[in-house]
C-alpha cells in the first residue's frame, strides 16, 4: 500500500478534479501522466507504478479525499490518495 498527498492549496473543486485525474492515471498505470506537481510524493508514486507494472500488479484506489472533506475549510485544500497493489 502507498499513501501520498496529491494536489496542494487549490480551491476544493479544482483540487478534486486534479486529484481524480491523477488517481485515474495511477490506477491505469500511466506513469508519464503523473507530473511533479500532481503529488507531494510524485517520485515515489511513479516508482511504485513502474514496479507494479514490471511485476504484473494492478493498482486499486482505496480512498481519495481532501483536507476539505476532513477539516471543513475548502478554500485551499490538500488532496490525499491511498492505493493498494494487488
Amino acid at each position: 500500500m502507498i499513501s501520498t498527498d496529491l494536489s496542494h492549496y487549490h480551491p476544493y473543486a479544482e483540487a478534486t478534479s486534479l486529484d481524480r485525474r491523477t488517481a485515474a492515471a495511477v490506477v491505469a498505470g500511466r506513469v508519464d501522466d503523473v507530473g511533479d506537481l500532481d503529488a507531494c510524493g510524485a517520485t515515489g508514486l511513479r516508482g511504485m507504478m513502474s514496479a507494479a507494472g514490471r511485476h504484473g500488479l494492478s493498482t486499486e484506489l482505496l480512498d481519495l479525499q481532501t483536507s476539505g472533506d476532513t477539516a471543513g475549510d475548502r478554500t485551499r485544500v490538500v488532496g490525499y490518495g491511498a492505493f493498494a497493489l494487488r
